[in-house]
């Protein structure tokens, strides 16, 4: 009961001694200097009773709230309780200059004032030391531009060059949102070049970007703006002004062991660029080039027959011009041949700070006559840039001879027998004689016959067993395939639904010369799977808007593939085994 009330006694001091306390607001900066896009940690310190938060309305005209985390702790010094609570709020300022922190309040008490200055990137970085240096700047960028007044959607080349004498740990490259609308930038490389100088007596690290730059109109524009955030590990030795930033790797504080990490925020200075329009009565297609080069060939291997697929390659390389700006090309048709051009393939690579982009195309003829024909020359119009005149680049005109393909059979079939003036009936009564046996008399030992027999039947045997395994494997690769049709068939994959088809048919009609679906179509001799297979093919070879019913299509195939398997006459299993 004694120690009850000793408690309670206890109690009640600390509340006296909490009431008499005088409430008391204090803010507080980490940074005083700061530089836009920077953050900055505002510490509130209350000591009071109050539960309330602090009113931060204050802080919206001038800053946005990214952070805001709260703590709580009790002192008990010289007999004297006390309650502080602290706030530590996240600012990113949304101006320059010098900006006043007006007093922060919780419930009528009121805080100091604080001030801070948000400087604006250039292109030379601020540090908190930089008066000490007497040359030069410790971190700056700086761009060129190359040429200063290109042609629309011509590239021009920009370097941008960065000086670094303390040591940077990390940072990037950015590309302003401006910049963006008025140019697509592309990377030349993937790394930069890092050199060493001495400028005014420094050590600098001389780090080198390339960039292709490919202004998107014409008229007066801003060269392209690179914005770079960094960071640099200042010795905790000096006496600079402490970051609440530390830099972490591997769960060490850096800020207290090695040192610590410093922001660096550059961006470039952007100057006029003067972009030339396209010429006047200039209606083609716009091409601001360096060089053009193209090369038409066939496919090696390609047999130039009626009812196969020739597939003619031709390659497209443009020097100073990006894939996105690549135009959309198209093939002359070829009377006698169904023409079905393949989606390019694009490719970029470099060379002595140009973009160089080649596109391969691919078009597929199939003829269905044949004879000689030709394919007419084709122009592509460019303009060079080096010279200031427009250019054509030739894609030769070439004759080509087509033979008849002798796996195709003739549409007729020749009649059994040869006409004649022998009536019908005389014909079918023809027989032909067989030779006179020959009366030889040979005397074989009934040993040897039974040896003679147990061969016999064991060839017998190993054929039949052959011929099971070949109708068995025949049947399972059927079903494999089939498999595989109808999967691809359904999920659209149309380049691997044509691939399984000419396996399934090599195998269903026992014919490796299949080559394409056109040859499925005549060894099938289905209308309705012929029209399926042209679908198929306008798919996978042309830009028409078709569309493949699948389950139409299914079901044809179904049909075909229950149908008995037909075996070529020039194909037999094991032809002329008994002769």
């Amino acid at each position: 009961m004694k120690i009850f009330k000793i408690l309670l006694c206890y109690v009640f001091a600390c509340s006296l001694a909490l009431s008499a306390q005088a409430e008391e607001i204090n803010i507080s900066l980490d940074k005083n200097v700061i530089t836009e896009a920077d953050t900055v940690n505002l510490t509130i310190s209350y000591s009071g009773n109050s539960d309330e938060n602090p009113d931060l309305s204050a802080l919206q005209n001038d800053f946005q709230i990214v952070s805001n985390m709260a703590s709580k702790r009790m002192n008990y010094i010289n007999g004297n309780f006390s309650q502080i609570k602290s706030w530590t709020i996240g600012l990113k300022p949304l101006k320059q200059g010098k900006i006043t922190i007006k007093p922060i309040k919780i419930g009528s008490v009121s805080s100091n004032y604080a001030d801070i200055e948000v400087k604006e990137v250039t292109d030379v970085a601020f540090v908190p030391d930089s008066q000490e240096n007497s040359n030069s700047p410790y971190f700056q960028i700086e761009q060129s531009v190359s040429p200063t007044n290109p042609y629309v959607q011509q590239q021009s080349i920009v370097w941008v060059t960065l000086y670094d004498s303390l040591g940077l740990q990390d940072g990037s490259l950015s590309i302003s949102d401006d910049t963006l609308k008025n140019w697509s930038i592309v990377p030349i490389s993937s790394k930069p070049k890092v050199t060493t100088e001495f400028i005014n007596g420094k050590k600098m690290n001389v780090v080198k970007y390339a960039f292709a730059a490919f202004p998107l109109k014409s008229g007066k524009i801003s060269s392209p703006q690179f914005i770079f955030d960094g960071a640099y590990i200042k010795d905790v030795g000096f006496n600079f002004p402490k970051f609440n930033d530390p830099f972490m790797a591997f769960g060490i504080d850096f800020q207290n062991s090695f040192g610590q990490k410093v922001p660096v925020r550059m961006k470039t200075k952007i100057q006029p660029i003067d972009v030339a329009p396209v010429p006047d009565n200039f209606t083609g297609i716009w091409l601001p080039l360096t060089d053009l080069t193209i090369e038409a060939k066939w496919s090696p291997n390609t047999k130039f027959q009626t009812g196969d697929a020739l597939t003619r390659n031709v390659t497209i390389q443009a020097v100073g011009l990006q894939e996105e700006m690549f135009p959309s090309l198209s093939f002359p048709n070829i009377d006698g041949f169904k023409q079905y051009p393949e989606k390019p393939e694009f490719s970029s690579s470099t060379n002595n700070g140009q973009i160089i982009t080649t596109a391969k195309y691919n078009i597929v003829y199939i003829p269905s006559t044949s004879g000689k024909f030709t394919f007419p020359k084709q122009e592509i119009e460019w303009f060079n840039v080096n010279s200031g005149k427009f250019q054509k680049t030739i894609i030769p005109s070439e004759t080509i001879s087509i033979a008849t393909n002798p796996n195709i059979p003739d549409k007729l079939e020749k009649p059994l027998v040869e006409s004649s003036s022998i009536p019908v009936d005389a014909a079918n009564k023809i027989v032909k004689k067989s030779p006179s046996p020959t009366n030889v008399s040979i005397n074989i030992p009934a040993k040897f016959m039974t040896y003679k027999i147990y061969i016999l039947s064991a060839l017998v045997l190993l054929v039949l067993l052959f011929l099971f395994l070949k109708i068995f494997t025949l049947k399972r690769k059927d079903k494999d395939f089939r498999s595989a049709v109808i999967s691809s068939i359904r999920k659209k994959n149309y380049t691997e639904a044509r691939k399984n088809l000419i396996l399934w048919a090599t195998t269903k009609f026992n014919n490796p010369n299949i080559q394409n679906l056109n040859d499925i179509a005549e060894i099938a001799q289905d209308p309705d799977f012929r029209t399926q297979l042209n679908a198929l093919n306008q798919i996978l070879y042309s830009d028409s808007p078709i569309s493949l019913n699948t389950s139409e299509f299914l079901a044809i195939y179904k049909k075909i593939d229950k149908q008995n398997r037909k075996y070529s006459k020039n194909k037999e299993i094991l032809p002329n085994l008994y002769n």
